[in-house]
């Protein structure tokens, strides 16, 4: 059997080609362009039958299993639901060592492996990590994730969880730059609101620090995985300011303030494969993976009217339902999802049925996915006639009769937001780094169900 090759994951979330090419022509970016100028490339293409949606996609490629068959169907879904193996699972039952680092269904942590380490997803249920000295972070940022919806919130974060990071940051590996940075940032804020927006990506720096800290190149895990989505979350929101021409009815000349936005948070990518780069150098066995499983394009609404719906207070919303707070409690979700835990299955149902039966004049109002004794909700985009009547019908689990509710009393909101925005493609990237591994920028077609036994080839795991 050949000799075990380190394989090391970079999963940039939803980075499509087209994206990747306006900033590989950058000088500005130039770790990103020696990477991709030493890679072999691919263009991994989702299966037809798989929602595209990150925690749907990312598991097709962790498992090699289309959705249909894996059975992951939202955030915060019982991991006793899901079907097929993770491809860190199959490194762990040959005995090897593993680090994971926010990969999409990685919780609950587990036994990474006397060289491993394991920091679940932002969604997870609890803040357990291996090391538990990570554990103030991701309390943290689990915190942030509660707090904040589709855009971040101006406050600094949950205090008491603020607090236990502020007093494990030198055990955490968070480099002074770092601080600096944030810093610059909150005084940045005050100057120029609309800096706000480049702090998503600091979520992604705060855990790079941390990676780097647990990850040596001279003796890393056989496989490591790194998961961010700071970039996909600036190209929902700012898709137009990287590409205005998919948007001609804005005009040619119409402002691009979050430019910069999107730059910095490509810039964070930059430096992640610089650091990617020194591994490689240290090891030469270490094979580097930069991989998005699907990609984002241009998107525009035929009926579009201008504004974005969102559950903002789910606890609201099921007191409208008639639902008591000791029957549920919250799950984690991106929006427009929200998520919840109800273990009593016959309460579940009707809370299921109460919401899909809510409707404004034009449409049914919510969608309800129960998987395990989880419940999923996704809130659609309303008429902006809808909208203006300012309500919606609404009945209770008691079967109590059907009334109007008003959208804020029942936790949601409407959402003003501009045109300009891109959304999911099937399309992703892979790309290979590493020694012997010729440079090749064919991106031959890769089905994202044959990423997993692909990976483990490239680990010499057969």
């Amino acid at each position: 059997m050949s000799a075990l090759k380190p394989v090391l994951l970079l999963e940039i979330n939803e980075i499509p080609w087209r994206f990747l090419e306006r900033y590989l022509a950058d000088p500005r970016f130039p770790n990103l362009r020696a990477f991709f100028a030493g890679a072999e490339t691919f263009t991994t293409h989702t299966a037809p039958t798989d929602v595209l949606q990150p925690w749907t996609t990312w598991p097709s490629f962790h498992r090699g299993l289309s959705q249909v068959d894996h059975g992951i169907h939202h955030l915060s879904q019982d991991p006793a639901t899901f079907r097929g193996t993770p491809i860190w699972d199959e490194f762990r039952a040959r005995g090897l060592d593993v680090g994971v680092c926010g990969s999409l269904q990685s919780w609950p942590p587990r036994d990474p492996g006397p060289g491993g380490f394991w920091i679940p997803d932002t969604f997870a249920r609890d803040a357990r990590c291996i090391p538990s000295f990570a554990e103030p972070l991701q309390a943290f940022n689990l915190g942030l994730v509660q707090e904040n919806g589709r855009v971040p919130n101006p406050g600094v974060g949950p205090k008491r969880a603020l607090l236990g990071l502020a007093l494990s940051l030198p055990r955490l590996g968070i480099r002074p730059r770092t601080v600096l940075s944030i810093a610059r940032q909150l005084a940045g804020e005050r100057r120029d609101p609309k800096r706000i927006a480049r702090r998503t990506t600091f979520q992604t720096i705060l855990f790079w620090d941390v990676f780097r800290k647990l990850y040596d190149p001279a003796r890393p895990p056989a496989f490591t995985t790194f998961f961010t989505n700071h970039v996909a979350t600036q190209m929902h929101r700012h898709w137009n300011q990287v590409f205005p021409e998919d948007f001609e009815e804005l005009g040619a000349s119409a402002p691009t303030p979050h430019r910069e936005t999107v730059d910095f948070a490509m810039s964070v990518t930059d430096d992640i494969l610089r650091d990617a780069l020194s591994f490689a150098r240290a090891n030469p066995d270490l094979r580097v993976v930069f991989a998005t499983s699907m990609g984002q394009h241009a998107v525009r609404y035929e009926h579009y009217e201008g504004y974005e719906a969102a559950v903002n207070d789910l606890g609201r919303l099921l007191d409208a339902c008639g639902m008591r707070r000791d029957q549920w409690s919250p799950a984690l979700a991106m929006v427009p999802q929200v998520a919840l835990v109800c273990p009593d299955a016959a309460m579940r149902a009707r809370l299921a049925s109460v919401l899909r039966a809510a409707s404004v004049p034009s449409k049914q109002l919510f969608y309800a996915e129960e998987v395990g004794e989880t419940l999923s909700v996704t809130i659609h985009v309303p008429k902006l006639s809808d909208i203006e009547r300012g309500t919606f019908q609404l009945g209770t689990v008691d079967g109590g009769p059907v009334r109007e509710v008003r959208f804020e009393s029942a936790g949601c909101s409407m959402l003003a937001v501009e045109t300009g925005t891109g959304h999911h493609m099937p399309e992703g990237i892979l790309a290979v780094h590493g020694q012997g591994i010729p440079p090749n920028d064919a991106r031959k077609d890769l089905q994202a169900t044959d990423a997993k036994r692909f990976l483990m080839e490239l680990a010499n795991l057969h």
